[in-house]
């Protein structure tokens, strides 16, 4: 399954993926009260209450703001000093009064730096990505919060690298290219290969400006890791690259297994965040490559629950979206669920931090999860749907009202 270019003779990818595999596989046994704490209904209607509340408040506070770009609020109004002092207070309020999580989560991702890190970043993307539009910049701010989060596990200062920017950014402009119904297929081939070449160290001239500055990202991370002293930054690259073509053939494929649909979901997100740790630090143990490809492999089963819809109005087929409308998926929930809380498990060697940081990661995982399924209850069975919903601090149709509230901040 992996690359054949002469760079890709480092990293065991093809271990990496056969272990997490096996560790996702292996993933059944979880009993959610080990682990969960029972909110009863009472205090789940005191907590949306009180979400209510807060948000209302911040709606008035904002409105000002809002009539004076037209009623648009955006990022450059997010970076406001005021606006983003009142957004803050209002996720601290949340955080503080413990209506999502029971303990203060979001605090820590603050006191860290990682609001500063995500603000230095779109205030550069506005600045230097015009072509971007403000949703495609936010793709890219959740690449560059999954980055500072391998920067806090590696011991390496928490700040936009030019490799962290870069990286950030080559995948919503290649993404969105490859995503598009209007590019044909033979346009989307012949650009992959090109990509891969310049990533494999060849030097080819841009035939358009789009490829002018995927290009220009590339050179960009060169700035930062020397190929000669970090190979093992662009073979991770071409992992990746690798992964992004075989998904794009994944998708022609009418006869595909769920187990081809695993290997591909595991390959292509496992390979993206070890891509990530490698542009973080440069070199990785053996133990830490492992950490970051399982690490990214969740990511990406988070990304498929949430995109089960749309996956599957584009024939893309996912663990979520290739069952039958009337189908459920708790036993890819289940074993998701455990398989997260799994990376979740404190080692010996962590330290007080980065084991919070650890429980941090699975409970803001699992509310996605939650949200996700807020929103499509018929996902789940009754019993399983009142069960996730037991451990909620709040109703999981609460979700559906959040939904609709976020956007409604942005009109």
């Amino acid at each position: 399954m992996r690359n054949t270019s002469k760079n890709t003779d480092k990293i065991p990818a093809d271990v990496l993926l056969k272990c997490a595999i096996s560790e996702y596989q292996s993933s059944t046994n979880l009993q959610m009260a080990q682990i969960l704490e029972k909110v009863s209904l009472k205090d789940k209607i005191k907590n949306e209450s009180e979400f209510k509340k807060l948000y209302d408040k911040l709606l008035v506070d904002l409105g000002t703001y809002k009539n004076s770009l037209q009623g648009k609020l955006n990022f450059n109004l997010l970076l406001h000093p005021e606006v983003k002092c009142k957004i803050i207070d209002f996720i601290l309020e949340i955080d503080k009064k413990k209506l999502i999580f029971n303990k203060r989560y979001l605090k820590f991702f603050f006191d860290h730096g990682f609001q500063l890190a995500a603000e230095e970043f779109i205030s550069r993307s506005i600045d230097k990505e015009s072509k971007l539009t403000h949703a495609e910049i936010y793709q890219a701010v959740r690449n560059v919060l999954i980055m500072n989060i391998l920067q806090f596990f590696l011991g390496v200062p928490l700040k936009i690298t030019p490799a962290v920017y870069a990286y950030s950014l080559l995948y919503p402009y290649t993404d969105n290219y490859l995503d598009n119904s209007n590019v044909s297929i033979e346009a989307k081939t012949n650009f992959n290969k090109r990509l891969s070449a310049i990533l494999d160290g060849q030097e080819l001239i841009p035939t358009n400006s789009f490829e002018k500055k995927v290009f220009s990202l590339v050179h960009q991370i060169e700035t930062q890791h020397s190929r000669v002293e970090y190979p093992e930054v662009f073979e991770s690259l071409l992992l990746i690259q690798d992964a992004q073509i075989q998904s794009m053939e994944q998708i022609r494929n009418k006869s595909i297994t769920q187990n081809e649909i695993l290997l591909n979901s595991f390959y292509k997100g496992g390979s993206s965040v070890l891509a990530d740790a490698f542009l973080v630090k440069g070199n990785l143990t053996l133990s830490q490559m492992h950490f970051s490809f399982n690490f990214g492999t969740f990511l990406q089963l988070l990304d498929d629950i949430s995109d089960a819809e749309v996956d599957k109005k584009d024939n893309n087929k996912t663990l979520f979206s290739y069952k039958n409308n009337n189908e459920t998926i708790d036993s890819e929930v289940k074993k998701l669920i455990s398989y997260m809380f799994k990376f979740s498990i404190k080692d010996r060697h962590d330290t007080q931090s980065i084991a919070f940081m650890k429980e941090s990661i699975f409970f803001c995982t699992l509310l996605m999860i939650m949200f996700v399924i807020g929103q499509n209850p018929k996902k789940l069975s009754k019993n399983l749907y009142k069960e996730l919903e037991s451990y909620s601090r709040v109703r999981l149709s609460f979700f559906k009202k959040v939904a609709k509230w976020v956007p409604a901040l942005f009109v």
